[in-house]
């Protein structure tokens, strides 16, 4: 949960970093782009009336070649300036042709790139001022490189700040979590002895024969079914706080997967047939993969159990498993009952979540799952679920497993 949360801070604090940086980097290249344009636009001011001469403004002072094309009232066309060294005459000749049927008076020519502006005289002709726009791309160009550099390592330092502060930011949260995981697990192993010993006496009593009477026999046998629930579960938390405690397998061992499904379905059939269901188990043999034995037996006996109990009478209980490629295997469940909705899918391998609609009935704690996602993880595998939203519910297991398959029966837990 640490993780997650460290995870999420980090990727919350690099997101309003990121949008803030493109925003102010995109918006001095907006400004200077605009600025390059009003320059270019400005560097040209009216001429005087009837003038042939140059307009105000230097267009030198800031870097630009130009050119200036005059149109009389007659259509002749003369090139008075062309400082343009690539553009020929009779090149800007044709362009002035291809400007004059467009309404607009400044923009960006089609061929070369160049930025004009065009004004009418007050003795009806026209004059065209051409600017090169070679320096303005250029400085564009560079300003976008030295962005992204920019941005880039400012984006690095500050993620490498975003998981210092992440760290820091979680650590009140951190020994929070410490201290109720080992409250939990020392209350858990706490809470075992006295447990064992209510259900040792209880289990002496009822074999004694020494209570004849009905109701008070009946009252031991409560006694001793709900110690034994109390006792699941507090030995279903001392398996979640070791967990947390120790998130990863100190200890890896080659285990047959395939064996480990198959004498889980076996053994889980006679139960799952007593409480009028039926299972369906097709395992692809030799499936091997670096574990626990005995967790992952755990595993699937959860998923089996969790299926059991939340199906409807007389359906099949549906368990494959198969590999993908030489690196991978899938494990799936299925059952039939009420549709999990996808918040639930989502939710169901929360700690003592339960859902109103299909757990409506106290058959559990809700740490079934939570306990088999925990596994998975160790495992370096992933759990979901799914619905098909009328009556199937399945649950996929997704586990790395080794390319050497092992003969059935080796390395059993």
């Amino acid at each position: 949960m640490i993780q997650k949360l460290r995870k999420k801070l980090i990727i919350v604090l690099m997101a309003v970093v990121c949008l803030f940086m493109i925003g102010i980097l995109l918006s001095l290249f907006i400004t200077a782009k605009n600025d390059f344009e009003r320059r270019s636009v400005n560097a040209f001011r009216e001429p005087p009336a009837h003038s042939d001469t140059m307009p105000q403004g230097n267009p030198e002072n800031i870097g630009m070649a130009i050119a200036v094309v005059r149109v009389d009232a007659q259509g002749s066309v003369t090139v008075s300036q062309n400082q343009i060294f690539y553009v020929t005459d009779d090149e800007l000749k044709t362009i002035v042709a291809t400007l004059s049927a467009q309404p607009d008076d400044t923009g960006l020519t089609a061929e070369y790139n160049l930025r004009f502006r065009r004004h009418v005289a007050s003795d009806g002709s026209t004059l065209y001022f051409f600017s090169d726009t070679y320096v303005e791309r250029n400085s564009l160009n560079s300003q976008i490189l030295y962005s992204v550099i920019i941005g880039v390592g400012a984006i690095g330092l500050f993620l490498l700040v975003s998981i210092l502060l992440s760290r820091w930011m979680v650590k009140p949260v951190e020994r929070a979590w410490e201290k109720q995981r080992q409250f939990v697990a020392d209350a858990s192993h706490e809470l075992k002895t006295p447990l064992t010993v209510v259900l040792s006496n209880t289990d002496m009593l009822i074999a004694s024969g020494a209570v004849t009477d009905e109701k008070n026999r009946n009252r031991l046998d409560n006694i001793r079914a709900e110690s034994q629930r109390m006792k699941g579960l507090v030995e279903n938390l001392l398996t979640l706080a070791r967990a947390d405690a120790t998130p990863s397998l100190s200890t890896l061992a080659p285990v047959n997967f395939s064996f480990i499904v198959t004498s889980a379905a076996l053994t889980m059939e006679p139960t799952i047939y007593d409480a009028h269901r039926s299972l369906d188990c097709q395992a692809e043999e030799n499936l091997t993969l670096l574990g626990d034995g005995a967790k992952l037996r755990q595993l699937i006996d959860i998923l089996l159990d969790n299926a059991s109990k939340y199906s409807n009478e007389g359906s099949t209980i549906l368990v494959r498993m198969n590999g993908i490629g030489k690196k991978e295997l899938l494990l799936t469940v299925t059952s039939e009952g009420a549709p999990l909705p996808p918040e639930e899918c989502r939710n169901i391998f929360e700690r003592f979540y339960r859902s109103d609609k299909s757990r409506g009935q106290e058959k559990g704690y809700g740490l079934g799952l939570a306990i088999a996602q925990s596994i998975v993880k160790e495992h370096k595998g992933r759990i979901w679920a799914q619905s098909d939203n009328v009556k199937l519910n399945t649950f996929y297991v997704r586990l790395p497993c080794t390319e050497q398959p092992l003969p059935a029966g080796e390395s059993q837990p």
